[in-house]
């Protein structure tokens, strides 16, 4: 049976996920726990204008820094979303 994984967890991953060069805002993040292992399904916003390739880079830093940073998590699954303004890209 899947249960959801503590606030504390929920909020790491989502300052992970900020702290990446390219995400704007981190829409959602829904966490469960299946095992020994946590699967995670998030909604992160990028620049409306940068390419898939580009989105798709983002989504993957993030996904590698989630299962660097926190080892009992085992897959993450991002979805990306146009931020609402474009931003200047942070360095």
């Amino acid at each position: 049976m899947d249960t959801s994984p503590s606030e504390e967890l929920q909020q790491q991953i989502t300052a992970l996920a900020i702290q990446c060069p390219g995400v704007l805002a981190v829409e959602k993040v829904l966490a469960r726990k299946t095992g020994f292992t946590y699967l995670v399904d998030m909604h992160i916003e990028v620049d409306k204008s940068i390419t898939v390739e580009k989105a798709h880079d983002i989504a993957h830093r993030v996904k590698d820094t989630i299962r660097e940073q926190i080892p009992k998590v085992a897959e993450v699954l991002i979805h990306v979303e146009p931020h609402p303004r474009r931003q200047p890209e942070r360095n």
